[in-house]
């Protein structure tokens, strides 16, 4: 099941890089944990709940990027998840500055659908949360 749960992120993915949602792809309810130092997302103990809150939250943060890009750089397989490693950039829309950063997050895949994603700014976070830590 756990290649299964791989493919169904990296059509997630597919999706993102185009700029698109895939609501299809996530349970009705789904729910995404912001990273806790996120300014304006809150912690991991206030979820963004359902795909349409999701959309939103999504949309908003990419309104304050020019020339938006991300880049998924690795699916990794932790059976009923899947770590991903991505990078994404763009310029600011107010400052003109131009900025990237690299996250990891958590998707967990129920029945061929995400349910849950969880954000991490550091790759080993994220393996621990999973029980791949070194």
């Amino acid at each position: 099941m756990s290649q299964e749960n791989v493919e169904v992120v990296e059509r997630v993915w597919a999706e993102f890089v185009r700029w698109d949602f895939p609501d299809d792809m996530f349970t009705a309810d789904a729910s995404w944990h912001v990273a806790a130092d996120e300014p304006e997302g809150g912690s991991s103990a206030d979820p963004i709940l359902g795909t349409t809150e999701i959309r939103r939250m999504l949309a908003s943060f990419w309104e304050t990027v020019e020339a938006p890009w991300v880049q998924a750089d690795e699916f990794l397989d932790a059976g009923d998840s899947v770590v991903v490693r991505w990078r994404g950039g763009g310029t600011g829309r107010s400052s003109g500055i131009a900025v990237e950063w690299e996250e990891t997050h958590i998707y967990v895949v129920r029945e061929g659908k995400v349910t849950e994603i969880r954000e991490y700014r550091e790759l080993d976070e994220a393996l621990e949360a999973v029980g791949l830590s070194e």
